[in-house]
């Protein structure tokens, strides 16, 4: 039983590794915990401590190469002016086509994502003006029409106001 403790926790290490982006002195980082086809694992600090460990239903290993252009996985810090602490922006493939989005914010102590979205081929975000603001698409309700040719219409969130509007819906 000892022999193979010991060897999952050389391999958690070896692993960890690779993933490896937390720093104690900074305000905000991250480490990649375990990352495979249909789920991920992520830990959150704020300096020293652990803010939360967040699962994702997809593949972040992309994310834990650094330099890896166009890969669809990410993790991401980003300073909005609603959040001057920072954000941390999860974006990876899901399934063939879809494309899931979530953001944390370290201020809460959770293990939830403070926003969430499955977009059906895409989820992009940007920094406008300091505010963060989100786009998916998603099928239109009236499905292939002359308003929506290819079945599918772009929806642009502005976090967190809007995005928590959704959430009450």
């Amino acid at each position: 039983m000892n022999r193979y403790r010991v060897l999952a926790l050389l391999l958690l290490a070896l692993g960890a590794d690779a993933g490896a982006h937390h720093d104690s002195g900074a305000d905000l980082s991250w480490h990649v915990v375990a990352a495979g086809l249909d789920e991920s694992r992520v830990a959150i600090y704020r300096q020293r401590d652990l803010v939360g460990i967040f699962d994702f239903s997809c593949d972040l290993t992309d994310a834990v190469e650094s330099g890896v252009p166009g890969n669809g996985a990410s993790l991401e810090l980003v300073k909005p002016a609603s959040n001057p602490d920072g954000l941390l922006i999860v974006t990876c493939n899901v399934g063939a086509h879809s494309q899931y989005l979530a953001v944390i914010d370290p201020m809460h102590q959770t293990s939830q994502p403070a926003f969430a979205f499955t977009g059906s081929y895409f989820v992009k975000w940007e920094l406008e003006d300091g505010e963060l603001w989100i786009s998916f698409d998603e099928p239109c309700d009236e499905g292939v029409s002359v308003q929506c040719p290819d079945g599918f219409e772009t929806l642009f969130v502005r976090y967190p106001e809007e995005a928590q509007d959704d959430k009450a819906d």
